[in-house]
């Protein structure tokens, strides 16, 4: 919604800077008004809408932290875990991811310099790209919403577990999946001797898997996660995976026909399960293999590191096709070893760079699935047979390469860089008017009074967000100014000539992932109104939120600012500078504090709003 009022202009920004700092934002038919979640007694308003609320609190962060995941979690919001590495916490600073039915929410909670050092809690809504069920009374809860993946424990039986997830799966557009029937089914648990699995399939996405075990204290294990669509489809699988020079075979192996290898697969997880359940609840050993794990004749000899890997994990010798992407922290790779050879050169290699394995399911002949980690890093590794070749693919935050590095191969791939392509081409979707490319992990828009954009940042290369924009607003007809235009391995700032104005885009490398800002000044309308300033000099709008006067001092001007100004429009004081840095001093119901400077450039024009916590600089041409 557009607005020249302050107020209007404010809860947009607020909005928009609760999204930077890595939150999120709700999608418009969410019914969350995050102004009216529970809190810890003695809170007080910075800022408050259904979308964002920033309040101080009492104590420190720690006790904040721990005072508002308990008020939250009373009201049925169940509090949960990265799936893959640790929460951030720290003195001064914590996050909590909290979800309630399909509706996410993060807690951000630090100090506030500007609030005088005090606890500064933001809540702020989340989309949930795939949606997985929690049981109600579900503890130790890990998920992740893109992979998708989620883990817990619940306290009910293995029967009562089970048909909850049905239940919920199906509601949120899951079918359940039978591998023999190669089919949709409308039951379709395997069980095992301590537990069951299941697939789950649905139009978009990979398909599911969920694997409940019973624990001999009544509770029940629960794991669900995203696998290969191949993996429903063995037979189909190995058969492209094989060479082509070979001529095709009159008939098929009964190793590779569909019943097969579902019962081998099947066989696995039975046993597997059986194996984890005795090794963790009792000592017991293991049951002896079965006729499809006797893998002993299978040379045995150690593999050795490919020469010039580039992955952050060692990649054996007899690679091919290797493909590392470390801005995504995927790896995927072909080799002619065996399954166990494969899974022996990582359990090797991991241990003696100091990596600790964890227990798996899928430990067998025909596939495994290999966890470690270290420290807040982790992998996982599936190996999977297909035809004569084992496909090897891994994914984790080890994977992912800081930005430096990750990069490194983008440095001599930059869009636009002549015979060199964009990694894959990206689709888009709208946010404000703009185009965003859909595959991201944050996304929103901002618009003030003279400008509007949109952010977002993509788990993509640098290069191939740069190829989308350029295709995406050549089709807007956009005219890009190259002599404006800088171009870097790490960076790039582009700049367009559009109907509406000017136009910057601005791309980024920040956690593995490309960062952008896109914003379009709108000529036409600063100019009817009035406020640009001189040629070559920065117009400030002055506001003040609070009941009371305040008086600001900026570049060497003292200037009192009526209560309420800049409310319903820009009527406060305004103020003509050059470009450059500005610090101030602001003296109003908190007394005087000195602020961070304020930079501004050529040309603009700035919203200097005055609040209980400060001054928000907006920039709104």
């Amino acid at each position: 919604m557009r607005s020249t009022g302050f107020l209007a202009l404010i809860s947009c920004v607020l909005s928009a800077f609760a999204l930077v700092v890595g939150i999120g934002v709700t999608s418009a038919d969410e019914a969350l008004d995050t102004s009216k979640l529970p809190r810890v007694s003695g809170t007080k308003d910075i800022f408050a809408s259904p979308s964002s609320t920033i309040f101080t609190a009492p104590g420190a962060v720690t006790e904040a932290a721990e005072g508002t995941i308990a008020a939250l979690t009373a009201a049925g919001w169940q509090p949960y875990a990265p799936a893959f590495g640790e929460p951030m916490k720290s003195p001064t600073m914590a996050i909590a991811n909290l979800k309630k039915g399909a509706t996410g929410l993060s807690v951000f909670i630090t100090v506030a310099p500007a609030q005088n050092n005090a606890t500064s809690v933001t809540y702020t809504g989340v989309i949930i790209a795939n949606d997985l069920p929690f049981p109600k009374d579900a503890t130790d809860i890990k998920f992740d919403g893109d992979r998708p993946f989620l883990s817990c424990v619940s306290a009910g039986n293995l029967a009562a577990t089970s048909d909850f997830l049905r239940t919920e799966l199906i509601a949120r557009g899951w079918s359940p999946w039978s591998v023999k029937d190669n089919a949709k089914s409308a039951y379709a648990d395997e069980k095992t001797e301590k537990g069951l699995y299941a697939y789950y399939v649905r139009d978009t996405g990979k398909p599911l898997i969920l694997v409940l075990q019973s624990a001999d204290d009544g509770k029940t294990t629960v794991k669900i996660e995203a696998v290969p669509p191949e993996v429903l489809h063995p037979a189909e699988k190995k058969e492209a995976a094989k060479a082509p020079e070979p001529p095709p075979a009159p008939a098929a192996k009964p190793q590779d026909k569909v019943g097969d290898a579902i019962d081998d697969l099947a066989a696995s997880i039975i046993k597997q399960a059986q194996q984890s359940v005795a090794d963790a609840m009792s000592g017991a050993k293991p049951a002896a293999p079965d006729n499809a794990d006797k893998v002993s004749d299978e040379p045995t000899e150690a593999l050795t590191v490919l020469d010039g890997n580039t992955a952050p994990i060692p990649v054996p010798s007899t690679a091919a096709d290797v493909d590392f992407d470390g801005a995504s922290g995927k790896l995927e790779f072909n080799s002619s070893s065996s399954i166990k050879q494969l899974a022996a050169f990582y359990r090797s290699q991991m241990k003696t760079l100091g990596w600790k394995e964890e227990k798996s399911v899928i430990n067998q002949a025909n596939m495994v699935v290999l966890g470690f980690h270290k420290g807040e890093q982790d992998v996982s590794l599936t190996l999977m047979k297909m035809g004569e070749a084992v496909n090897v693919s891994a994914s984790g935050s080890a994977l992912e390469k800081p930005e430096a590095t990750a990069d490194a191969s983008a440095s001599s791939n930059v869009a636009g860089a002549p015979g060199n392509e964009p990694d894959k081409e990206l689709e888009a979707e709208d946010a404000g008017g703009l185009p965003v490319p859909k595959e991201h992990s944050l996304s929103g828009s901002e618009q003030s009074m003279f400008r509007h954009g949109a952010n977002a940042n993509v788990p993509a290369k640098l290069s191939s967000v740069l190829a989308f924009y350029r295709r995406e607003l050549g089709k807007r007809d956009w005219k890009e100014d190259a002599s404006k235009s800088v171009i870097k391995d790490d960076a790039a700032e582009i700049h367009y000539v559009t109907a509406e104005g000017p136009a910057v885009l601005k791309l980024g490398r920040a956690s593995g992932e490309t960062t952008i800002a896109l914003t379009v000044r709108e000529d036409e309308k600063a100019k009817k109104s009035g406020m640009l300033a001189k040629p070559g000099q920065t117009k400030l709008l002055l506001g003040n939120f609070l009941e009371t006067e305040a008086v600001i001092t900026i570049a060497g001007k003292t200037i009192k600012v009526p209560a309420g100004a800049g409310s319903k429009g820009p009527d406060g004081p305004t103020l003509d500078v050059a470009p450059g840095k500005y610090p101030y001093i602001l003296k109003g119901a908190g007394g005087a504090q000195p602020d961070d400077p304020i930079e501004v450039g050529a040309d603009e024009i700035w919203g200097l709003m005055i609040g209980p916590g400060g001054v928000l600089p907006v920039q709104m041409y």
